[in-house]
């Protein structure tokens, strides 16, 4: 897939939103929907329902990583989400995986960013 002369700078916020058309203030709530596992994505909004907080987290992630200009900044967004989950590990996260996929940022980005 290329990327239209449109999207050639800018961190990955900018490039997101030029995308997918919508304003940089609906950015982190459309970026975690395409970063969430699948069934993550079904149930987000009862559990952010049930507790606002729930997502807190993968929220802080993807503020970062919106900021990213380069592969090494979402390369190293994506090791720190990481290295949260070993640090303070959770059942619903970790086990369940009701968070963020690594796998799926690193994919969204690859379509954003240059190689």
């Amino acid at each position: 897939m290329t990327i239209p002369d449109s999207l050639s700078g800018g961190d990955l916020r900018t490039r997101f939103c030029e995308r997918v058309g919508c304003a940089a203030s609906e950015f982190e709530r459309r970026a975690l929907g395409k970063c969430l596992y699948l069934h993550a994505r079904m149930i987000a909004p009862l559990l952010r329902l049930l507790n606002p907080k729930f997502f807190e987290r993968d929220l802080r992630f993807i503020h970062y990583f919106g900021n990213a200009k380069d592969w090494q900044e979402v390369s190293a967004e994506v090791l720190a989400l990481r290295y949260q989950d070993l640090l303070h590990p959770r059942f619903a996260r970790n086990t369940l995986r009701l968070r963020v996929s690594g796998r799926k940022a690193n994919k969204l980005a690859g379509k954003l960013l240059p190689p």
